[in-house]
């Protein structure tokens, strides 16, 4: 999925959830970097997730931040959502 597709299908999701206009358009820019990192370095399913994931948090009332978008990317993109990591200390 294109990170403009996954963009369109969150602000769709957005869409039910608020009346303003306004508000689904800031979905579609806020994960913007996150929908690009996911298209450039997972796959396809991971975007998919990761709409999903991004998807049931706003059905739930809470509207992630970017930082929050991108752990939920690095958990999609990691085996058993894992955190990445380079093997170093904690």
């Amino acid at each position: 999925m294109r990170p403009e597709t996954a963009a369109r299908q969150l602000t769709y999701i957005a869409d039910t959830r608020y009346d303003e206009d306004s508000a689904s358009h800031w979905e579609e820019y806020a994960y913007a970097d996150v929908f690009e990192y996911v298209y450039e370095n997972g796959e396809r399913q991971h975007m998919t997730d990761l709409v999903a994931r991004l998807g049931d948090e706003l059905r739930d009332g809470y509207r992630p931040t970017s930082e929050d978008a991108q752990v939920f990317a690095d958990s999609v993109m990691t085996e058993g959502g894992r955190p990445l990591t380079d093997g170093g200390k904690k």
